[in-house]
């Protein structure tokens, strides 16, 4: 007793915890606290049975919000929700969300998908822990809530700046839409969601989309849990080519490319669609992250 006291916290608030710890001790072996020998399993009963605790990993978020960057993301996702309740769905299809992302030759298997059906008493199967390849291609990925309209590899050796980015947004995906979503680029401009990387923010981008009148939807940072490529589009994008060893760049973005006619054909991808639900979760965590993301 006198040794807990001691630990981190309001002793005042540690008196009662104590006083049940001591208590459920003195339960546990006839009322003699303190006789020795004691069962191993006797502390996780007292945890566990008595005091009715329960052991929790810690939970690994994206980086560590401050209180400002929690008020962003609530206040943010509150009007969000707002529009949605007045326009319903109508204020989600014009959305397109972009992102990049690196592929790579090969890309380790996830523990989910090497799951497999055993009868119970079966020894679990052991797997080699694989590391990411070094050979890789950036892929911008453009979608809405009717498929991926686009993506896009960047070359070797080039990086994305806001000039590339604007370039990508006047040469191949205004062009995409001309072809696949044609409405987009008469009265219904679409509704730009992308995050607040440097190349996605730079003026020439701004300049670019305010000419032609395109709305950029507000996205606050340090918040892939509420960016659709994020937590939808790349994931899924991803999974058929894990644990896959492809030889050269050309096949890697042949296999997006199965990947992409592939998800366009079952409709896999809901990110859009599942946006204010995900948006609900913000603000009843108060713009804390979204577990299980």
């Amino acid at each position: 007793m006198r040794q807990i006291s001691h630990g981190p916290g309001d002793p005042a608030q540690q008196k009662p915890r104590l006083v049940q710890w001591q208590n459920c001790w003195r339960q546990t072996d006839g009322g003699q606290f303190g006789s020795w020998p004691v069962r191993p399993d006797y502390p996780i009963h007292i945890l566990k049975e008595r005091l009715h605790m329960r052991k929790i990993a810690s939970r690994w978020v994206p980086h560590s919000l401050t209180e400002i960057q929690k008020w962003q993301r609530y206040e943010s996702t509150r009007m969000h929700l707002e529009r949605y309740k007045k326009k319903g769905d109508a204020f989600l299809h014009p959305i397109i969300a972009l992102d990049e992302a690196w592929v790579r030759a090969y890309e380790p298997e996830m523990k989910r998908q090497s799951n497999e059906w055993c009868h119970y008493g079966s020894p679990r199967k052991t797997k080699v822990r694989q590391n990411p390849s070094n050979a890789k291609v950036m892929v911008i990925f453009a979608y809405n809530s009717a498929g991926i309209i686009l993506t896009h590899a960047v070359p070797q050796h080039t990086t994305v700046t806001g000039q590339y980015y604007a370039d990508f947004f006047e040469h191949h995906l205004r062009r995409a839409l001309r072809k696949k979503r044609s409405h987009f680029l008469g009265e219904n401009t679409p509704i730009i969601l992308h995050d607040n990387a440097r190349p996605h923010v730079a003026g020439v981008v701004n300049q670019l989309l305010a000419r032609w009148q395109w709305e950029v939807l507000y996205h606050p940072p340090y918040s892939p849990d509420i960016s659709p490529c994020d937590f939808d589009l790349i994931p899924k994008g991803k999974e058929p080519l894990r644990g896959r060893r492809f030889k050269t760049i050309p096949d890697i973005i042949d296999a997006v490319g199965r990947s992409v006619r592939t998800i366009n054909k079952t409709g896999a991808a809901k990110g859009i669609m599942r946006l204010p639900h995900r948006w609900e979760r913000v603000l009843h965590n108060v713009g804390e992250y979204i577990e299980g993301l």
